[in-house]
Order: C-alpha cells, then sequence, then structure tokens
C-alpha cells in the first residue's frame, strides 16, 4: 500500500515555559501541506524490513522502524511488515517529515492488518514517539498544546499559498531549545482557543524560536526579509527551522512575487498550498 505523509508548517508557535519534565510548554497552530515523503507498507510473515530512499536512515532508530515495532508490541501481532520509504522532506527543516512518516506507519499498519485500534489509541501511541507524531495521526489544521503533542482544538483557515525555502542545511530542534530561556511558568500567549474558529493565517505569524535560530543562522533572517520584500503577505520559520516560509495570496499572486525574489544557491523554493480532505 501506497502511503503519501505530508509535511508540515507552524503558523503560529508560543514558548510559554520550561515544564519540570525538561520540555517545554508550547502553544502552536500546526497546518499539513501538499508536500510528501512516499510511504510502501506491504505485510510479511515477521519482523521489520525497513528500506529508505533519499537518506540513510534504515536503522532500528529510525523512526519508521520504532513506529511499526511499537505496533507490533501494542496489538501483539505475530507477523510482520516490509516499508519503503521515499525521502522528499528534509530532515531537520522544521517540516516534521520524520514524524509524518511514523504517525503515517501507525494509522495505515491499523488499517492494513485490521486492528482497530481507536483514534485516541493510535494518538497516545504516536505521543511516545516524538511531540510532532499525534499531529499526523490527525492531518488538519489544529492548535497543539503541551509539548506540541496534545490536540486542543481542531480549526478553519483562509486559504493560501505558502512558498517554502528550504536552505541546505538543518537545525537540530535540541540545539535551538537549549539557547530558549524561559522560567518554569507560563506567559505571553495571545492565542485565546476558546475564541478562534477560523483563522487568516498571515494574522497569527509568531515563532518564539525565530530569533534564537537567526542568531545562530543569521542567513535565515535575510530569506524572510526577502520573502516580505517580494510581496508576501507574512514570512515566518517554521517549528525550530530551517525552513522559513513566505505566505500568498493565492498561486498567481506567489509565482508573481518569485519573478522578484533573489535566489540562494543550493536552497530550495516549493510552491503549497494546505494538506485538504479532513
Amino acid at each position: 500500500m501506497k502511503i503519501l505523509a505530508p509535511a508540515k508548517i507552524n503558523i503560529y508557535l508560543k514558548v510559554l515555559g520550561k515544564r519540570v519534565d525538561g520540555y517545554h510548554e508550547l502553544k502552536t497552530i500546526m497546518v499539513p501541506l501538499n508536500v510528501f515523503d512516499e510511504i510502501y507498507i506491504s505485510p510479511i510473515a515477521s519482523g521489520i524490513k525497513i528500506e529508505t530512499l533519499g537518506y540513510n536512515g534504515e536503522g532500528k532508530d529510525n523512526l519508521v522502524f520504532r513506529a511499526a515495532k511499537l505496533f507490533f508490541d501494542k496489538t501483539g501481532l505475530q507477523k510482520g511488515a516490509k516499508i519503503k520509504l521515499i525521502k522528499h522532506i528534509p530532515i531537520g527543516a522544521g517540516l516534521g517529515g520524520g514524524s509524518s512518516d511514523a504517525a503515517c506507519v501507525l494509522t495505515t499498519m491499523n488499517d492494513i492488518f485490521s486492528t482497530r485500534l481507536k483514534e485516541k489509541d493510535l494518538l497516545s501511541m504516536a505521543g511516545r514517539l516524538g511531540a510532532d507524531c499525534p499531529f499526523f495521526v490527525l492531518k488538519q489544521p489544529l492548535i497543539m498544546g503541551a509539548r506540541g503533542d496534545i490536540p486542543l482544538k481542531k480549526i478553519e483557515l483562509e486559504d493560501r499559498a505558502y512558498l517554502l525555502v528550504i536552505p541546505p542545511f538543518g537545525i537540530p530542534t535540541a540545539s535551538v531549545y537549549a539557547k530558549i530561556k524561559k522560567p518554569l511558568t507560563h506567559g505571553g500567549d495571545i492565542l485565546n482557543i476558546d475564541n478562534i474558529w477560523k483563522l487568516v493565517p498571515e494574522d497569527w505569524l509568531i515563532n518564539d524560536l525565530e530569533d534564537v535560530a537567526f542568531d545562530m543562522f543569521p542567513e535565515l533572517a535575510e530569506i524572510k526579509k526577502g520573502l516580505l520584500a517580494s510581496g508576501a503577505v507574512g514570512a515566518l520559520m517554521s517549528g525550530s527551522g530551517s525552513t522559513v516560509f513566505g505566505v500568498f495570496s493565492n498561486y498567481e499572486h506567489l509565482f508573481n512575487a518569485m519573478k522578484y525574489l533573489k535566489k540562494h544557491q543550493g536552497y530550495r523554493y516549493i510552491p503549497t498550498t494546505r494538506l485538504m480532505g479532513r
């Protein structure tokens, strides 16, 4: 079975404080995109066999392997799976590719093996794999809380086109969070979820991790400035980086802006929209 595992962007990300477990308390708006990794899953008699194209990650630390193992451990099934992963979403780009791959393995294997795990079970399993993974079980615009792993509210977004500008380097998430200075208190969150239903994306472009990442990689700040100068209605870094995205009214607006956008050697420029269908 072939599955498309989508990327995501964060159009809002507030770091509310440091948690007692060492993680950071977040409030974030996550949006799935029409940019995908490809995954092929086939049942086999036993074992987990992983094949990857696009990066070297066939070991047991691979999130796809861990997701498959967790699925079999949870269900007790005495079966196996062969999984082929074709990577298109860069690693360390703030687009959630690894988390998406893992979540899609869980949900697809639930279908393939007819195990009838409930959504709450899949969310719980996904949360054990990574903070972004539960979002990709649901694959729709959501306000997420806690470590970014707890769905708080489904939302609607006005349609926009997005231009992803992806540098030829990734940023380890831990290195960005290590430089965030937040006390063990909460505050500064302007997102009142009780009053949120439909959002204009460019009105909510906040990312508390952006300044830290821009200090580490000043070229990312130049990318953001270039997007705004080209005519984007807004621009922001996604997650902990390294991708910076521009927000445009529609594809016509985006492609017109690209005529004026200074291109950087080795960078990828991907026009896209949010994933529809859920």
